[in-house]
């Protein structure tokens, strides 16, 4: 009876959720809210009416105060780019797919009716994230279909755990006014930013819910260990509010202050006044550095994942210790010497790591200052990799060390993503084909592999971690003629490192990593396609991707990863992650059919333009480069020693120059002294010149006196 109800009071459509026929009588007031869906808005067939618009100031807040307080207002679209918002008296009926189209510079809030929750304050309840998906992390799947509205309340609700995220999955796509859509609906205990690694991109009947009244972060751990991003020369595009004359302490004090919505992040705009503070309530993990706006001298922080993570100090070893919240199956190294057996150890699920750095060593990265009072400063930088094999969007750095000063000895350090590596000078990009201009069969179809961006659809050779990419193969194939692929390997150019994506059964290894492929066929063309985020390798920026594409005359067997054995796969995997002794005899009979082709393509994986924070301890108070209130003392960072040093080098040098050019004007002068002293002796020798001037007396003789 209670979905009965449900239905006849509201209206579910194609992205876009529920809308009320008379809301003083299905939902009551305190029960409406809204949802906001990232990415998408309604097509201009809708005829939006201007509901608010403000020439210089976000506009967020205001938009949801009218819509909310207008009953004919079903939903509104916000213009992050004008500061504008556009209302819509009717629900979208989304009869065709061009009822709703992407946009990345908007948000569309939808009103929703939803009863309970612990977070009355917050200006929107759930974000909805069309075609997007969280591999795994499945805590509870309900057992009937449900509509989305209906998938929503059951994680507002949950009582046996803590529902942070929800999976919904389009079964039935009905548009008739007076029928919902239905689908599958998984509950998670976590989000895309717990486990980041496990979001992408996924296909049109995939949703993703994110539950704005869960905690922030996860409640397990004592996490200790929080800290912003920092992006230089950026801007975030999505802004919420914004505040003139703020430094970067105020800003973030702000951001960490807001209740009515989740503060993801913030930004500082340079003017001539100082800094404009912009607060965000989105950040760069949707929409990836696209989201991100190029300004000079501009700065974009973003909130991290806390960590629970201790360093303790001897006079022999610095020892970190890291209590992963989630499956940690990675490993914790120092950066650059992820080889060296002393500087990295591997994850062992939820079993806490320790990691213990010999001193004094440059082995493992550490460096050491010391100050004219014997202070000593040890420092190194920390990266926690989630993926045993590469690196991906959502890895840490974390700069760590110690302070020897007498008896005393001080942890530091703080928490970023992965820094930048050193420019590299271009990439090239290999397409393998089997046209006759490159001495190929031509009786054999046409085929290619590249790599294009998942929104623009542009093909891209040169790419940033964490951008959401397709990998697409597309093959001319006439009659029947079918395609697969098989064995997708990514390696560094040197083919030093290298992960299986894809094993010789065209299954997916680490979903975390790369998805299966999707196939799609037109009359002349079959297209094979898997989206995912950009990873990297930790000893170089290029990733090479080796694939075999087998051709069959009629239908290639369909690919079925359900009832594989994992643990079978798992063996083409070495403890390095290099290729071991990969058996294809099980696939030899259709070798035999047609032919293979092996294609091969190359990018560069560059990691984001990201600086850590100054070295901190205890609650983020500023050590480094900073006062410290506790022992009132001042101390510096090694690079702002080694800024010192080199300034006093420089004065030195100017007041040595400066002491010659005094010494040379003297010694100049003293010459042309002693020069005019020796002529003036000379001259008065000879009674000329000024010498004979001087004074005398004179006797007259008819006089007594004496003249002078």
């Amino acid at each position: 009876m209670m979905r009965l109800t449900l239905i006849l009071c509201c209206c579910v459509v194609d992205f876009c959720v529920f809308v009320f026929a008379d809301q003083s009588t299905n939902c009551q007031k305190s029960d409406i809210h809204f949802e906001k869906v990232l990415g998408f808005k309604p097509s201009d067939e809708n005829h939006a009416m201007l509901l608010y618009k403000n020439n210089t100031h976000p506009v967020t807040i205001e938009c949801i105060q009218k819509c909310q307080s207008n009953d004919d207002c079903r939903s509104f679209v916000l213009d992050y780019s004008t500061f504008s918002c556009y209302w819509y008296r009717h629900p979208i009926e989304g009869k065709e797919e061009s009822n709703i189209i992407p946009d990345n510079r908007v948000a569309w809030f939808v009103k929703i009716c939803l009863r309970g929750g612990s977070c009355p304050d917050k200006l929107w309840k759930f974000e909805r994230i069309p075609a997007a998906i969280l591999i795994g992390n499945d805590t509870k799947t309900l057992t009937e279909k449900v509509t989305r509205i209906e998938c929503e309340q059951s994680c507002l609700s949950s009582k046996n755990f803590e529902c942070r995220s929800a999976k919904f999955k389009v079964k039935d796509a009905k548009y008739d006014k007076n029928s919902a859509i239905m689908g599958s609906c998984t509950l998670s205990n976590t989000d895309r930013r717990l486990t980041p690694n496990s979001f992408r991109a996924g296909r049109d009947v995939e949703e993703y819910f994110e539950n704005q009244c869960s905690n922030d972060y996860h409640q397990g751990y004592n996490n200790t260990f929080c800290a912003y991003e920092e992006y230089g020369d950026v801007l975030l595009q999505h802004v919420d509010l914004m505040f003139e004359k703020k430094t970067k302490s105020e800003c973030e004090e702000i951001c960490n202050g807001i209740k009515v919505f989740h503060c993801r992040g913030f930004s500082l705009k340079p003017s001539a006044s100082g800094f404009t503070c912009l607060i965000h309530s989105e950040d760069s993990k949707v929409y990836g550095p696209r989201l991100l706006e190029e300004v000079s001298k501009g700065f974009y922080y973003e909130k991290a994942r806390c960590l629970n993570i201790t360093v303790t100090c001897t006079e022999e070893s610095i020892t970190i210790n890291y209590r992963p919240e989630v499956n940690f199956l990675g490993r914790i190294y120092m950066q650059g010497y992820s080889d060296n057996p002393e500087c990295f150890t591997k994850g062992q699920g939820f079993k806490q790591l320790s990691l213990k750095l010999p001193l004094p060593s440059s082995q493992c990265g550490i460096r050491e200052a010391v100050t004219p009072d014997n202070r000593r400063l040890l420092s190194g930088s920390l990266i926690i990799q989630y993926n045993s094999f590469v690196q991906m969007q959502g890895d840490r750095l974390i700069r760590v060390g110690c302070i020897f000063a007498n008896d005393s000895k001080l942890v530091i350090g703080t928490g970023v993503t992965v820094a930048p590596l050193p420019s590299d000078n271009g990439s090239f990009l290999v397409n393998s084909t089997t046209s006759p201009a490159n001495g190929g069969d031509s009786s054999r179809p046409l085929v290619q592999m590249k790599l294009v961006d998942h929104y623009t659809k542009e093909e891209v050779s040169d790419i940033q971690i964490g951008q959401e990419v397709d990998l697409v193969v597309q093959a001319a194939t006439k009659g029947n003629n079918d395609i697969w692929a098989s064995h997708l390997v990514a390696m560094t150019e040197n083919s030093v490192e290298s992960i299986i994506l894809l094993d010789d059964f065209g299954c997916p290894v680490d979903n975390n990593v790369f998805p299966p492929m999707f196939k799609s066929k037109t009359a002349n063309m079959t297209t094979l396609t898997g989206t995912f985020q950009a990873f990297k390798f930790s000893s170089s920026p290029a990733v090479r991707f080796s694939i075999i594409i087998q051709f069959c005359p009629q239908k290639c067997p369909e690919v079925d990863c359900r009832n594989l054995n994992r643990h079978k796969r798992a063996q083409y995997r070495s403890f390095n992650g290099t290729i071991e002794n990969i058996n294809r005899t099980e696939f030899e009979f259709i070798n035999s059919q047609f032919f293979r082709k092996p294609l091969e393509i190359m990018v560069i994986v560059r990691n984001q333009n990201l600086s850590p924070d100054r070295l901190a301890y205890g609650g983020n108070k500023v050590l480094v480069a900073g006062y410290n209130y506790e022992t009132n003392e001042v101390c510096v960072d090694y690079s702002l020693l080694l800024g010192l040093v080199i300034s006093w080098v420089l004065i030195q040098i100017i007041f040595a120059i400066v002491c010659i050019i005094m010494v040379r004007k003297y010694k100049k002068y003293y010459q042309e002294e002693y020069v005019r002293q020796a002529y003036e002796e000379y001259n008065k020798n000879f009674d000329i010149g000024a010498s004979n001037l001087d004074t005398r007396r004179v006797r007259w003789a008819d006089s007594g006196d004496e003249m002078q």
